[in-house]
């Protein structure tokens, strides 16, 4: 007999910051055979989500509230009704609250769930979506379009089928998930005229990961762009074009995102002192630290912590 999956909303800042690793990266607890899972999320200002990236894929509907999302240096916009759309690899996290709170409910799922065993054709369509999310591409999709409801539906089938750990209920839910990414395809089709703009964009991607995996151990350390530019071997104005170009922001905003992104992790899961959080992820001086953090969080550290304390 089919069993009913109960609805439980929790804390994001409880669900995602425990497991977000020193590097910023978001480490998801999937179930190693079936790594897909359904959160319903709740926020409320002015706790945030700091800027963090992970390996697998992300659907969120906007179930109440409305929230400005930064990716990849550039805000996105989410309202009540909309769908969100984020990629892998990507710098993403809330940074302003537009209603003082906020629910959503969340679909994550790894690649290899859609490629299986190998590289198919038919996984690389439907993954299309998330492989083409370079500079301009409209991670929001209004609720106007009809599209995110329909998604929010198979979501919540999905969720159903969770209570079941049949391979019957697994077949249910990855032909559920296949629905959701045809309809994610057909809306996106403009955004990828041809697969050879996803293995452009993989390629140049693969490009930039020597220079990742060293920022990910290294960012303590000054790391000039004359440096970064040297590791992948390009003279420094070739090397400053073509990281714009593939991550849409300058290196140093990558590295000071990073950093910032380090710091609210520390700030929110630790009690070491601001002055040694700014030594710890790279600023030797503690009031372009505060400068820098409050560019990109839009509050001081010491708010930062006052109010995730009081949230």
């Amino acid at each position: 007999m089919h069993q009913s999956s109960e609805i439980l909303w929790e804390n994001a800042a409880q669900v995602i910051e425990p497991r977000v690793t020193a590097a910023g990266i978001h480490v998801n607890a999937f179930d190693p055979t079936f790594p897909m899972q359904v959160r319903f999320l709740k926020l409320k200002a002015p706790s945030s989500v700091p800027l963090r990236r992970h390996d697998y894929l992300e659907v969120l509907y906007m179930e109440s509230g409305a929230a400005a999302y930064r990716v990849s240096g550039r805000e996105v916009e989410v309202n009540q009704g909309d769908l969100f759309i984020m990629g892998s690899h990507l710098d993403h996290g809330i940074q302003t609250y537009i209603t003082p709170t906020i629910r959503a409910v969340v679909l994550y799922f790894h690649p290899r769930l859609i490629r299986g065993e190998g590289a198919t054709i038919e996984g690389a369509e439907y993954l299309v979506p998330f492989e083409i999310q370079r500079e301009g591409f409209p991670h929001s999709i209004p609720a106007s379009t009809g599209i995110p409801t329909e998604v929010l539906d198979l979501i919540r089938r999905i969720h159903q089928e969770t209570a079941d750990s049949t391979p019957h209920a697994q077949l249910a839910m990855k032909t559920y998930l296949k629905m959701i990414l045809v309809l994610l395809m057909n809306y996106y089709a403009i955004h990828a005229a041809t697969n050879g703009a996803v293995v452009r964009k993989n390629r140049h991607l693969e490009r930039l990961q020597p220079l990742f995996d060293y920022v990910d151990h290294h960012y303590v350390e000054n790391i000039s762009v004359e440096q970064a530019a040297g590791l992948l071997r390009m003279s420094k104005s070739h090397f400053m074009r073509f990281f714009r170009a593939v991550t849409g922001q300058a290196f140093v905003s990558h590295l000071n995102r990073f950093r910032i992104g380090r710091a609210q992790h520390l700030i929110a899961t630790t009690d070491l002192t601001i002055a040694a959080i700014t030594q710890d992820v790279g600023f030797c001086d503690q009031s372009y630290f505060g400068v820098v953090f409050r560019r990109y969080v839009g509050m001081t550290p010491r708010q930062y912590r006052d109010r995730l304390r009081a949230a």
